[in-house]
């Protein structure tokens, strides 16, 4: 009878049995997916194509070319090492790469790199990278049980070095040391607030806009996609040029269709009820899809209420929404999310606080009466639309950047939204004058004394003590501060 080879052991089902145990137990614990190939394409996607944009990453991660699958991958990684070690180029030329791999269906494969790749930081990279290399060896691991297991052997020891391999890499991923960042290396990081509505819409953030029923949400909403999906100016205020995806779950196919066509849009891509394959619902199955779409483009949900089955004033059905949002934002994308506020309050959003805790920024639009500082509080039908309506657009209760408030009517002839004055600008027309004349150096209280004597400004102290410091600020006048911190007014030259 022949001598086994060392190290080998005819295959017992007991042997495999304690292998595939531990397999399945480490398996189940970090992910069941880890071993799909699918997966782990998409991780190779996405890291050839942030390559594209930073190919001295490769040297970062000290990338090699079996840390991908074999095929297109593997070419693609080596082209790009290979550009990259040649002319030390800062991005690599989609075009140029395409013809160093060659063959049937390159400029493709290269054009699905560059739709999932984006600008990444040096610590998310190196996250992803991490994350390849750990479901690539999973998968290596478990196909290789399952060859050996139907040749009827095992090599234990072999397995063995794999799951140590297996368990180094883990703890690698997991380390604080590489996924945390000092202050000292954050403020070294060149990364600035980008806007892609300059004042209103943040770059890669989540925006809650919410307004009463009917008072113009969607008309805003559209008028802004058109703005973006051409990057051209809107109400004065530059954008960044972007791909826009307008989700409808509201709007009636005909209404939808009239409105596009009355503010004339051409570049929006819109998925509507009505449409062969429906937008999902975010907390479906499916909601994944959207982080299919073109990464870095403005999404606008319209609306809140319709765009989940779950209760809206369930701060956890909410939490769902807003976290998952919060996901395809990572994708690039900045999301506009429509909601509605309740009609005792038209600056809050309806439903749960959550809403707008779990927003990155948050902007109130709501109609304001001619000529003083009220907000109008009756609804309208949502199919109607008033074009003589004064509007305040501006941020909410909540917001991590700048606040901003201006003021908008629409204009039927131009078929766009127009600056309009603000309502308080005879008020503060009149303050400029008066402390720039007699009232100057005067008190704050004198100075309200003699508003309320000419019946001009709001009769609340408060309301118009925020009057005088939103005149400071846009340099109408000036203060200083007095015995026992009492104010003075000045005029600003």
């Amino acid at each position: 009878m022949a001598a086994e080879a060392p190290g080998r052991v005819p295959f017992v089902r007991p042997s495999l049995a304690i292998i595939g145990d531990k397999m399945t137990t480490q398996a189940n614990e970090r992910d069941h997916a880890l071993g799909k190939i699918n997966q782990i394409d998409a991780l190779a996607r996405g890291v050839l194509g942030a390559l594209m944009f930073s190919p001295g990453f490769i040297e970062v991660c000290e990338l090699r070319d079996v840390d991908f699958p074999v095929g297109r991958f593997r070419d693609a990684f080596s082209a790009i090492a290979e550009i990259l070690e040649e002319t030390r180029p800062a991005e690599i030329d989609p075009v140029i790469l395409a013809e160093r791999i060659g063959g049937d269906g390159a400029r493709t494969f290269i054009g699905s790199l560059m739709d999932g790749g984006i600008r990444q930081d040096e610590p998310t990279f190196r996250g992803r990278v991490s994350e390849l290399r750990r479901r690539a060896l999973t998968s290596r691991v478990l196909a290789k049980i399952e060859r050996q297991a139907k040749t009827g052997e095992l090599d234990l020891g072999e397995i063995r070095g794999d799951l140590e391999a297996y368990d180094q890499l883990e703890g690698k991923a997991f380390d604080p040391a590489g996924v945390m960042m000092t202050g000292d290396q954050l403020q070294a990081l060149k990364i600035e607030v980008e806007w892609t509505l300059d004042k209103l819409i943040p770059s890669r953030s989540l925006t809650l806009l919410h307004g009463p029923g009917g008072v113009g949400k969607t008309w805003l909403a559209l008028a802004i996609g058109q703005a973006v999906s051409e990057g051209v100016p809107f109400l004065g205020l530059p954008t960044v040029r972007r791909p826009v995806s307008y989700i409808d779950f509201e709007n009636p196919w005909p209404m939808l269709i009239k409105r596009v066509r009355h503010l004339n849009i051409h570049a929006v891509n819109f998925w509507h009820l009505s449409a062969e394959v429906r937008p999902p619902k975010l907390d479906g199955p499916d909601w994944a899809q959207y982080k299919s779409l073109p990464a870095g483009s403005l999404l606008i949900f319209d609306t809140a209420r319709s765009c989940h089955e779950g209760d809206e004033n369930s701060s956890q059905d909410v939490g769902l929404v807003m976290n998952r949002l919060k996901e395809i934002r990572e994708k690039g994308n900045d999301i506009i999310l429509l909601h509605h506020t309740p009609r005792i309050n038209e600056r809050a959003s309806k439903g749960s606080t959550a809403w707008e805790d779990l927003a990155d920024h948050v902007l109130a639009f709501y109609k304001v009466r001619r000529g003083s500082l009220k907000e109008i509080k009756e609804e309208i039908d949502a199919a109607e639309f008033d074009p003589d309506a004064l509007f305040s657009l501006g941020t909410g209760k909540k917001t991590r950047y700048e606040p901003f408030r201006l003021y908008v009517t629409f204009d039927a002839s131009l078929r766009c939204f127009v600056h309009a004055d603000s309502p308080d600008k005879d008020v503060i027309d009149a303050l400029a004058d008066y402390i720039g004349g007699q009232g100057g150096g005067q008190k704050q209280r004198e100075i309200i004394a003699w508003a309320k004597s000419e019946g001009i400004g709001p009769s609340h102290h408060g309301a118009f003590a925020a009057l005088l410091n939103r005149g400071e600020r846009e340099g109408r006048w000036r203060s200083h501060k007095g015995f026992r911190g009492a104010k003075f007014y000045e005029p600003s030259t």
